[in-house]
């Protein structure tokens, strides 16, 4: 019997140790981060670099400083910048032909915390691939701040994207050879502010521009809030881009909605005016009979 007992405690503490050590290797593979900058051991000096040698699914970070595209993203990654003010990530016009910043040619990519500037072609380039996500960013001073040429279940959320010369975002159909024209699909973007571009932006694909009832903010919206809670009373309608956003922000987003404390409501003010009229001559009118009677006809 004890035999049987001790065979039976070994082999729990076989099956325990060998579930101990796959999940410790499982974790140990999937959180995997490398790192860019700073001054740590085995640091990369290469967005690039650290990119190529890593595996799916690793973490980059990169510490402040200026780092230089073109920069390829091949493989399922997170690009984490350790302050989008400080971090920053500009076209190198000594690698190539006209390119852009940062290209993406794979699925489940995530972007933040960098200013990525002077994108020839664009800022960042989504080509074909799904589940990408680019948030808090400054996406500023390219030709295109970020192009989605195709690309499915993809967020686009708390970017300030800027001075950008020819649009801010564009989604573009395609026209591949062997099939009609292919459309991106459940693109969602929202709490971005979109600031002195050209064009702010261009959609030919009918993305979705809020997210629970926020949208983004457009400088040039000039549209009232009436009711005080940050969001415009009527939508954002671009001339050109075909954009619709039905939330649109009166403020810039900087993580929290905010109320515009100063603009004029024209329709009040008009209203304001007639009002102060009709009461002005309703105290004027008597005030000047009065002296008309008694002084003008008592001089005559």
């Amino acid at each position: 019997m004890k035999k049987y007992a001790t065979i039976t405690v070994s082999l729990i503490l076989f099956i325990a140790t060998l579930i101990i050590i796959s999940t410790a290797g499982y974790c140990e593979e999937t959180r995997n981060i490398r790192y860019v900058g700073g001054s740590g051991e085995g640091n990369y000096s290469s967005i690039q670099d650290a990119i190529d040698e890593s595996i799916e699914g690793d973490t980059i970070f990169v510490y402040s400083g200026v780092f230089y595209g073109c920069i390829n993203i091949n493989k399922s990654l997170n690009l984490i910048g350790e302050n989008k003010e400080s971090t920053i990530i500009v076209y190198n016009n000594n690698l190539g032909p006209l390119i852009d910043v940062i290209s993406i040619v794979a699925s489940n990519v995530s972007i933040s915390g960098f200013t990525i500037k002077d994108g020839p072609i664009s800022g960042i380039r989504i080509d074909g691939f799904e589940n990408c996500d680019i948030y808090q960013n400054i996406i500023d001073k390219n030709s295109i701040g970020i192009w989605i040429r195709l690309s499915n279940n993809s967020n686009i959320y708390n970017n300030t994207i800027s001075n950008n010369s020819i649009t801010g975002i564009s989604i573009n159909k395609i026209l591949p050879a062997y099939e009609g024209e292919l459309c991106s699909e459940n693109i969602v973007i929202y709490h971005n502010n979109f600031i002195n571009n050209t064009q702010h932006a261009k959609d030919e694909c009918a993305s979705i521009w809020s997210y629970y009832n926020e949208g983004n903010y457009w400088d040039n919206y000039s549209g009232l809030d009436k009711n005080n809670d940050g969001i415009g009373d009527e939508s954002y309608i671009s001339e050109e881009g075909n954009i619709i956003d039905e939330y649109p922000l009166m403020m810039p987003y900087v993580g929290n909605l905010r109320i515009k404390e100063f603009y004029i409501d024209e329709g009040q003010l008009y209203l304001m005016l007639i009002i102060g009229l009709i009461v002005a001559s309703l105290f004027v009118l008597p005030i000047g009979y009065f002296w008309y009677r008694k002084y003008y006809k008592v001089k005559k």
